[in-house]
């Protein structure tokens, strides 16, 4: 077989039953190799799409997502999706073509050093330059998609290796091996956790990502919280882990986060941090956090461990092996002194839901936070997976949408790469066959990536795009509005195209949506359409996204109008 066919066959051995990607010159070999071998692939309208589908995918059934470009600007176009992965942990493995080995560094046509350039933001890249080296290193980068903290992988082929015969046998080369202290694993530290769970007052467990990532977490933190009803919250990313339903649940913490879940983490006197990187707009200010409570981290990524915060009891590992030995170690008649402080997370909980409910009433025009509260509430027994892109619209999603399964709430979190929504709806659609998906989107982001309404409709996917229409950049406004004297400095859409008829361009069908009647009933046919269906939903403008915490400012100095805090 030649480099092409090698690659393909790879893909084949390995189970991929689909790829996302957009063919060029120095690939072209490639593609006729799909071609020839009928390989799964599907053609996005751009490589930030093609990405993005593939994290969509990736998140959604837990398998490195595939994505496949060309030289120079096919390859750069990746790099927005590769940070957004790594960031956010997401598997990827990156397939790109590259000038011939004897034009690399003479600037030839489409050459740019994507090696170099996506070292950042990778787990590990690779170019290719021995055809002996192509299926060692295809196999090494295939592991380390999903090795330890999952990650993006680039593998760089020049086009003249894709053309050349690769030979059948040859020597295999061990995956490399960091040297680094032996590290704590939750046997050696889990006494240490169950003594400070005991003696704390005001314990909080903090659900990361990683809990969502890792398979048997889900399953061992609902024994957890049911059998200690530890106040829990969760991070962006850790929605899913648990579900709304259970024990001591607070909800989402964060900038954006309940009022219940912030003061829980600005006041606990313990926190059991799983699968979480301690961000900033988790806890704001890292450096003044630790001080007067006592932290356990657990991570999977030991470069993670004491980067923002530092712990007093630290532990590396999966978080679904933490919780096995952590309920196993747990007495079968767990007992601690947490009434106060349950009492007091319980009354400002029902504070909070007093103060939020007008939020939640029929208005003209629409409120951002009934539509999606009313959306999530017609599609509950769907279990839907729920996709955003990024601004007010993403903080709403993950405030008033009852996610009740792992893997069904997808956001761009770390990066907050806007354009991220449709496409990695369309991912996750497909990870997913005949699951309907919802891709919530504000009308800056969907129009940063709308041509993947073409891939769209190609596909037929049970896709429910929703648009909150509402003439700005959310966010960007929100905060012009608070800090920066209302200079709404380029933050305004005033002319924004017509949603419904740039669906119809692709054939996709849609409707406006201005009323509670109209949102019932657009929900109502995007359900019987079985496809793809565009909701462009008109809403307040100057509507602001609350609870709020002041950027730099700490969990407790959290902003909800209607609330004394």
């Amino acid at each position: 077989m030649n480099g092409a066919e090698t690659v393909v066959k790879f893909l084949e051995d390995h189970q991929v039953d689909t790829c996302f990607g957009y063919p060029g010159g120095p690939i072209l070999v490639l593609y006729d190799a799909i071609y020839k071998r009928n390989f799964p692939h599907i053609l996005t309208r751009h490589e930030q799409g093609a990405i993005h589908a593939a994290e969509g995918y990736a998140r959604v059934s837990g398998r490195p997502g595939v994505v496949i470009a060309t030289s120079g600007p096919g390859a750069t176009n990746l790099v927005t999706g590769l940070a957004d992965a790594l960031l956010d942990s997401t598997p990827i493995l990156a397939i790109t073509g590259a000038v011939a080995r004897k034009e690399i560094g003479r600037d030839a046509f489409q050459e740019a050093d994507i090696t170099g350039i996506t070292d950042p933001v990778t787990k590990y890249n690779y170019l290719v330059m021995d055809p002996a080296s192509l299926k060692p290193i295809l196999e090494e980068a295939w592991e380390l998609t999903t090795a330890g903290r999952p990650g993006p992988v680039l593998v760089n082929i020049p086009k003249d290796l894709l053309s050349a015969e690769i030979p059948e046998s040859h020597d295999s080369f061990s995956s490399y091996a960091r040297l680094r202290p032996k590290p704590l694993k939750s046997e050696l530290q889990i006494d240490h956790v169950v003594r400070a769970l005991s003696e704390s007052k005001k314990p909080l467990l903090m659900l990361g990502g990683g809990c969502v990532i890792s398979d048997l977490a889900p399953q061992q933190i609902d024994r957890f919280v049911n059998h200690t009803a530890m106040p829990t919250c969760l991070t962006l990313m850790g929605i899913g882990a648990v579900k709304p339903q259970a024990p001591g649940y607070l909800g989402m913490a964060g900038m954006h986060g309940s009022v219940q879940a912030n003061k829980a983490l600005g006041n606990c006197d313990l926190l059991l941090a799983v699968g979480c990187r301690f961000s900033d707009r988790a806890i704001a200010n890292p450096e003044r956090y630790a001080a007067g409570r006592t932290i356990i981290h657990v991570d999977i990524d030991p470069a993670e461990i004491g980067k923002n915060v530092k712990p007093d009891i630290e532990i590396e590992d999966d978080a679904g092996d933490f919780f096995r030995c952590l309920n196993q170690a747990l007495p079968e008649k767990f007992s601690a002194d947490w009434q106060e402080w349950q009492s007091y997370l319980t009354d400002l909980t029902q504070a909070y839901d007093k103060a939020a409910a007008p939020l939640l009433k029929v208005s003209e025009p629409l409120l951002p936070e009934y539509t999606l509260k009313r959306i999530s509430d017609l599609l509950r027994q769907y279990n839907p997976i729920v996709v955003t892109d990024v601004g007010q619209h993403q903080m709403w999603a993950a405030q008033y949408f009852d996610i009740q399964t792992p893997r069904s709430f997808l956001t761009s979190g770390g990066l907050g790469c806007m354009g991220f929504g449709l496409p990695a709806a369309i991912g996750a659609a497909k990870a997913a066959p005949g699951r309907l998906t919802v891709a919530v989107v504000g009308d800056g982001g969907m129009q940063m990536t709308e041509q993947e309404l073409g891939t769209l409709y190609d596909l037929q996917l049970p896709v429910m795009i929703v648009v909150l229409d509402n003439q700005t950049l959310g966010m960007v406004r929100q905060w012009q509005e608070l800090f920066y004297h209302e200079h709404y400095s380029q933050s305004l859409l005033t002319t924004n195209p017509d949603f419904v008829k740039l669906a119809d361009a692709y054939r996709i069908p849609g409707c406006n949506v201005h009323t509670a009647a109209d949102l019932d009933q657009a929900v109502e046919q995007a359900i019987k359409t079985n496809g793809p269906y565009l909701l462009r939903v008109f809403v307040r403008q100057k509507e602001n996204v609350y609870p709020m915490i002041p950027a730099g400012k700490d969990p407790q100095d959290l902003i909800m109008p209607g609330m004394d805090l």
